[in-house]
């Protein structure tokens, strides 16, 4: 069986509109990982995809 890591909550705001959005922080990127909010995709690095309560999507990066 295949071993899921433990993912924290953190919160960021949308860099449309302000509203807080909820993100999981994946546990294995660091407990002192900085969150860089971006309105579109760079060509490398950690992220996810988010998309806030008024559909706006954006990228959070774990660095």
């Amino acid at each position: 069986m295949a071993t899921i890591p433990r993912q924290e909550p953190a919160t960021v705001s949308c860099p449309y509109c302000e509203r807080e959005t909820t993100v999981s922080v994946p546990d294995d990127v660091g407990a002192d990982v900085d969150l860089e909010v971006r309105r579109s995709v760079a060509l490398y690095g950690e992220h996810t995809t988010v998309v806030c309560s008024a559909d706006h999507e954006f990228w959070v990066y774990f660095c």
